[in-house]
């Protein structure tokens, strides 16, 4: 009897591996922390900012806050006396008599205080107007007594300028020339000032160069 021999051939393949690779999970911590960290400076500077602006009209640290207050209450009465006053033959006279007191006493008293300017309007013979002013020194002038200052120049103008166009877009025809004259008081204030300013500071350059002219002189006279 034959034998019958069975071949068995048995395919074992070596299985295959994929190597896993964990995400870099690092890389991605880093990333969200770059964008925390600016938006946290952001914050901060944010935060700075609303800080210094507290400070430059924190009333505690002007060196006249008095004057600081009346400033800005005679700037804030005319406007809410427009405001409230519903009676045009009231309000007419009232409103332009408080808007001429804070003119006058802007122009000739409290900027003298707070920020030591002064201007005035002279006639030549010509009848030329001529723009005059009169500063003192501001070495030992407050940031927030200037703050107080212009902002009071600055807004009441802005706030005439709109109540103006209120006016004219609301068709009070017979309101209109009180806020008209009110915005041109207030405008010509904050002019005068500004060209009184302008002026300051020229000489202040021009004094400067004087100086620094005369230190020039002394050392070449010291160097002969």
């Amino acid at each position: 009897m034959e034998s019958n021999s069975l071949d068995f051939k048995i395919n074992i393949q070596p299985k295959m591996l994929t190597e896993h690779v964990e995400p870099d999970v690092d890389l991605t911590v880093d990333k969200y922390d770059a964008v925390y960290q600016n938006t946290q400076q952001e914050e901060e500077v944010e935060t700075a900012h609303k800080d210094l602006l507290i400070q430059e009209y924190d009333i505690t640290e002007a060196a006249h806050p008095f004057y600081c207050v009346a400033a800005l209450a005679l700037t804030s009465i005319p406007g809410l006396s427009f405001i409230l006053l519903q009676d045009v033959i009231h309000a007419y006279p009232l409103v332009i008599i408080l808007q001429l007191a804070q003119f006058l006493l802007l122009k000739n008293y409290l900027g003298l205080k707070l920020i030591g300017l002064r201007w005035w309007i002279e006639m030549n013979i010509n009848g030329e107007q001529k723009w005059m002013f009169q500063t003192q020194s501001q070495e030992q002038s407050n940031k927030v007594d200037r703050y107080f200052f212009w902002a009071c120049l600055i807004y009441g103008s802005i706030f005439w300028g709109i109540m103006c166009l209120g006016d004219v877009f609301g068709f009070k025809i017979f309101w209109l020339p009180l806020p008209i004259i009110c915005f041109v008081l207030s405008l010509t204030n904050l002019q005068g000032f500004y060209k009184c300013r302008g002026e300051h500071k020229k000489k202040l350059q021009q004094l400067k160069r004087e100086m620094a002219k005369g230190g020039m002189n002394i050392v070449g006279m010291i160097m002969k």
